[in-house]
Order: structure tokens, then sequence, then C-alpha cells
């Protein structure tokens, strides 16, 4: 017998339940009538639906050797869908229906898909003695059941957002009004708890939620209020809301973190979890006083969209590869470079998740914890009580672990602790903010780390910056003029097609929707250890380690915009940085150190000294600042008449044609 997939088009011809012609008469009524194809074939009278039913259930049972079953039979538990990212289900066709103990069942399009119950295995790993039982469903039920439970986001969006306005309106304010300072506390309460106060309070969350937005700032101006978003790293003013309203929505969100109300003068941080779309979403909350008000500032911390893989961070498999190496290393440092908000965190948790297993003790600090991690310690800083990286490392090296995660090292004291483990057979994960991976050495050394430590220890260096995506709605290719071109230091030869993104109904017109990592990945080998130990300088180390494959950020940027994944503005605004260059011969473009007069590799005059007390000179000096020799006519008067070669007021003869020097002949 022929394998049957779990294609309805194939089971239905392969089965004999109807003819081709009947199916392809069923699948232009199908798009005409937007019905389901099974509908379809019902209404047509090609088959009887439990005729239909009965013959696909023993297709796919005889298949895949699990139960068939009807969704619109059953009743699946919200509650336990709620657990499972829409991005999961969506990509997987999978749909958890209920649980009984320890034993979850999922209707699924394809049984045999082993990735799809890896992923459901890692999400339910805290359940112990964890059984999956399946069953086989058809695409067309799951695309109904998925239609109806998972709205489209543009559509459940526009609800919320319309929903803010008619709050606004039956609110009954103006827009301008003078601050007012002078309140009760009681009252301001009240206000808070009052509904419409509340309701646009869940809805300025709500919105951010279905947007995808990192951050939510809500900040105080004279005559108004401002709440912007921060949508794939770029601030974007959503609403302006009336300043009558200031101190009722602040004290809403505190009373939501649990915050002092009365307390306006000091900053405060706190935590809000709201559940929607039955799932639980955190928000890391900060206020900051400011001159028309406080400010306040709301991290979105959504658990189930995080899916921690470096796959699925890292595209190119030359530098996924590398990090992985580096990774399975038993001892040693590996640190994680980058501006705040450039992916540092996720890319940690990322490599922790690939060497978390029952046989390693993995132990992490962090300020403050943003994501749990099942079977992984984690320990959050409390300066309040003195217990700070350097504290919590101190004691992790007495629990035994085989790694440890150093959220940030921020001083001397907690670079020498992990230093220390990683040279005592530890494998430590850590944080530094520089520009590059080469320059994370001399930020080591300027904390007071000994340069012959830093080359023993470290394993590695990522550096990396987060680029905005391009939406594969509406890019377009495109040609872009050579000033660009050269500034990035692109040939036109190279004749490549870029993109840049139009602007649509799916990205809000911005031409962009997502994020990608661009990331250089420094693999410390012996000889860039040499230099580290002898002391180079960045752009000796950057020379080494690109000459052993290391892949800039910038190139690593420009794959991804020849891949029409991002832009070439991206790359600019993210990835260009001339840290270094002066470092770099503007003759051969090869790095040298501080201390050359002249390139060794092209002789290029790097520095100009006086030719009689060898002091450095500047560029348009008339005479030396020391012994006052006329730099303008030097030239002239060292030069020999027979020759016309170069000579030195010093010299009897010239060195060229052995003639000898006189005052004549000069």
């Amino acid at each position: 017998m022929s394998v049957i997939r779990n294609n309805l088009y194939d089971i239905l011809l392969e089965t004999g339940i109807i003819t081709e012609d009947q199916l392809k008469k069923a699948t232009i009524e199908k798009e005409r009538s937007n019905k389901s194809l099974i509908q379809v074939i019902c209404d047509l009278n090609f088959a009887t639906k439990e005729n239909l039913y009965s013959q696909l259930k023993t297709a796919l049972e005889l298949q895949y050797g699990v139960n068939f079953i009807l969704l619109s039979e059953i009743e699946v538990d919200l509650e336990l869908l709620g657990i499972f990212p829409e991005e999961l289900i969506s990509n997987n066709k999978i749909i958890p229906i209920k649980r009984s103990g320890n034993v979850f069942t999922f209707a699924m399009v394809d049984p045999d898909n082993l990735s799809a119950e890896k992923e459901i295995r890692y999400r339910l790993s805290d359940i112990k003695d964890l059984k999956i039982k399946k069953a086989v469903i058809l695409e067309d039920d799951f695309n109904i059941f998925f239609e109806k439970h998972f709205p489209k986001k543009e559509e459940a969006s526009e609800v919320i957002e319309q929903n803010t306005d008619e709050l606004l309106t039956s609110l009954g304010v103006d827009l301008i009004e003078s601050q007012i300072d002078d309140f009760d506390i009681a009252d301001l309460s009240d206000s808070a708890q009052e509904a419409p106060i509340i309701q646009l309070a869940n809805s300025i969350l709500g919105v951010a939620i279905k947007r995808g937005v990192s951050d939510i700032h809500i900040e105080p101006r004279e005559k108004y209020l401002v709440v912007r978003y921060r949508l794939d790293g770029v601030l974007s003013t959503y609403k302006k809301l009336p300043k009558k309203i200031q101190n009722a929505i602040i004290s809403r969100y505190k009373i939501m973190a649990e915050l002092d109300i009365s307390e306006r003068r000091l900053p405060q941080d706190g935590r809000i979890r709201v559940k929607m779309t039955n799932k639980f979403i955190d928000f890391r909350m900060s206020t900051l006083p400011g001159k028309f008000g406080e400010k306040i500032v709301m991290r979105i911390l959504d658990k189930s969209n995080i899916s921690f893989g470096l796959d699925q961070l890292i595209t190119n498999q030359e530098t996924l590869k590398t990090v992985r190496e580096m990774i399975t290393r038993p001892f040693g440092i590996i640190f994680v470079t980058g501006p705040t908000g450039s992916g540092k965190t996720t890319t940690l948790y990322s490599a922790l998740s690939e060497r978390n297993t029952p046989e390693v003790n993995i132990s992490t600090a962090e300020d403050p914890i943003e994501y749990d991690l099942d079977g992984i310690t984690q320990s959050e800083v409390n300066k309040s009580i003195g217990m700070d990286f350097a504290k919590i490392l101190k004691a992790f090296l007495r629990q035994d672990p085989d790694i440890m995660l150093v959220g940030e090292t921020r001083d001397k004291e907690t670079a020498k602790i992990a230093v220390e483990a990683a040279l005592t057979g530890h494998l430590v994960f850590t944080t530094l903010h520089t520009n590059d991976a080469p320059s994370s050495i001399i930020r080591l050394q300027e904390m007071g780390i000994e340069p012959f430590l830093i080359s023993s220890t470290i394993i590695g260096i990522v550096a990396q910056r987060l680029l905005r995506k391009l939406c594969p709605h509406c890019k377009e290719a495109y040609t872009p003029d050579v000033q660009t071109l050269d500034f990035l230091g692109v040939g036109m030869l190279e004749n490549k097609t870029y993109y840049k993104g139009k602007g649509c109904d799916k990205c809000n017109d911005t031409g962009y929707k997502g994020r990608i990592g661009a990331y250089e990945v420094m693999k410390v080998n012996d000889e860039i250890k040499d230099l580290i130990a002898k002391g180079a300088n960045t752009s000796i180390i950057k020379f080494a380690a690109q000459q052993s494959g290391m892949k800039s950020l910038m190139e690593y940027s420009l794959e991804l915009a020849r891949e029409g994944v991002t832009t070439l503005e991206e790359v600019v605004r993210v990835t260009l940085s001339s840290d270094g260059m002066s470092s770099v011969c503007p003759g051969c473009g090869r790095p040298v150190g501080d201390e050359f007069y002249k390139c060794p590799f092209c002789q290029y005059e790097l520095k100009t000294v006086c030719p009689r007390c060898k002091v450095i000179t500047q560029e348009g000096w008339i005479s030396c600042a020391k012994c006052g020799l006329k730099l303008l006519d030097y030239k002239a008067d060292t030069t020999c008449n027979n020759c016309n070669g170069e000579v030195s007021l010093e010299m009897y003869e010239c060195p060229w044609c052995c003639q000898p020097i006189s005052a004549n002949n000069v």
C-alpha cells in the first residue's frame, strides 16, 4: 500500500474518495465561496459527510497509529492552550487538548513531527514523568480552530485602540489642562481605582502586547501626558493623553506594581503581571520623578514569545558553529558585549539552555532576573542588603558549580572573581559594555585585570547588535547611491541588489517588522593569547582576529543587507563605529601601534619629527619648538646638489653619490 500523506488533497485522491475532476471542481468552488474543502465536497454531493470522515479517519489512523479526532466534537482546555505561544502552535500545527495528571493530550496535523514533540517537552520540562498522548486531526480543522481562537493581531489591536479612544471620550476632559500639584493622597487612590482609569491603563498595556513592543514610556509633559512605544528598537508616539488624568493613570500603574503612591520624590522599581489571551505577561516597571511629574517606563517580558536557542538567533552557520564550540569548553570565561537592549541576555540564556542538562550545575547572578530558567539556580542582586555580584559569585564558588553566569561585570572585584573562577575549572558567562569584541580586552585591563590572567582564561568574546528586519510584505529591490556604498566601504563592482521597505499596513508604514541579531565572534586562539599577554592594542588584536576568520559587526550586517533581511540604513545606524581607526595605517589599512613613527608594512610616515632633535612636529609648524630648526627650508637645505639625494646636516659626504658635502654643495 502506498504511503498516505496528511494533506487533504492527497488523501482524497489516494483513497479514492473522490475523482481528480471532482477535486478540481471542489477546489474552484472553495476559492469562490471561501468555505472549507470538506464542506464544499458535501455541498456538491460528491460524498456524504459521514462517509467522508469515516474514510479519512481510517486512512489517517492507519498511517500514524493514533486516534483521529474532530475538534468540533471535543472541548479544548483553554487554560492549557494559553501555556503555549501562538507561533509554536501555528508553525507546528499542534493543539493542546487536555491534561490528566502527568498525561498531556495533543491534537497534531503531523504526529510524526519530532521537533514539535521536542518543543512540547521543553515547555513542560517541570512536569515529573511527563507523558504525551497524540491524536491526528485534519489541517482544515486546525485552520478553522486557529482562526477562531487566535484572531489576527491587526484586528485585535484595532479593537483595543478603538476602546482606548472611546475611554478617553468617556472621561470628558480637555487635552490641555494646567498642572495640579496640590491633591489628596486618598482622593488620588480613589481616582486610580475608577473604572475608566482602570480600563484605560489596561488598554495601553493591551495595545503594547498586541503590537509586540518591548518598552512602554508614560511621559508627563507640560500640557499633556505622552504614551510612547519602543517597537523594534525605535520609539514612536502612541497617544497624547489629557493632563487632568496624569496623576490618576500613574497612580494606577503604581498600585498594580505594589509601589507607594504617596512617594513622588524618589525613584521606585516594581513588577506587574497581567493575563491576556490565556497567557501571563510580566512588566518590569520603573518610576522617575521629573519636572512635570513622575515618568514611568515598563519593559515587557513575554515569556511565551521567548524560545531560547542559538540556532534561532544566529543565522550565519559558521558563526553559530564557532559559538557552540566556545560554550562546550569545560572551563574558561566567555564575554558577551554590546549596548543596553542589544539582546545580550537572550544570547546568554540561549547558551545556558544548550548546556542545561542534569549532569551540570548551573548558577546565575542577575540584576534583575528577567526570565525563569528551569533546572538552573537563579540569584538576584539586592544592593539594599549588600548582596551584589561579587558577593553572589563568592557564594557560588562554595556551591560546587560547573557553569556560572554573571549578569554584568561592572567593577574590578567582580571581574577578578570571575577570572579566578575560570582559572579554577569553571565555565563563566558574563557581559561587558564595549563597542566591539577586541576592545573588551582593553576594557578588562582598564578594570585592573592583568593581561596574563586575561590571556589564560578567556575563551572568546561575542559582540552583538540588533537590526530591524525588512517587512516581507512591502520590501522592494533598489540600487543604492555611490556615496552610501563608498561610505560603507562597498564597491559598485559587487553588482549586488539591496532592498528597502516601502511601508504597508502590516508594518505600520515603517518598512520594518521584527529584529535580527548581528554578531562579531572573536575566538581567542594561541596567537591572540600571545598578543593579549604582551599588551597589544585593540587594532592589532582585531587584525589578528580577522586574519583568523572573525567577521566584524559591519561585515555580518552587510551580509544581512545583501540577503535582503535588512537595509543599508540600518547597517549605518546600528553598527558603524570609528573606534580603533586612529591606530590603522592610512597607507595600507593595517593596524599599527601608537608608538610607531613609520608603518612597518608600507613605510608610510605616521609621524613627522624634527631632523635635528627628533621631537614630534605638527603639520604647519615653521620651525621646531625645541631646537628652533627652520622646518620649511629644511628639505631644500639638506638636498645634495650633485644627485638631489637627501642628506643630513651632520654628514660630511653624500651617502648616495659619495661627493663631499660643503656649503656650496647643498
